[in-house]
């Protein structure tokens, strides 16, 4: 197995996490719109984590 495969799934992985927290963040009634609003942060952040592993895995052809 090809370290680029490893490190490119890992990216895909906290991507996703950091779209699960920004999206719990936003939905969480409990917490003042300010702080709800920081929720978009990990989530375009996950987004943007997700479309680059995305893309390298197309440009190195899954590793």
């Amino acid at each position: 197995m090809s370290w680029v495969s490893t490190v490119l799934g890992a990216l895909l992985g906290i991507g996703c996490v950091f779209i699960y927290r920004g999206i719990r963040t936003m939905r969480n009634k409990e917490l003042s719109d300010d702080a709800r609003r920081k929720g978009f942060w990990p989530l375009n952040g996950g987004l943007a984590l997700i479309a680059v592993s995305m893309v390298l895995f197309i440009q190195f052809r899954g590793g």
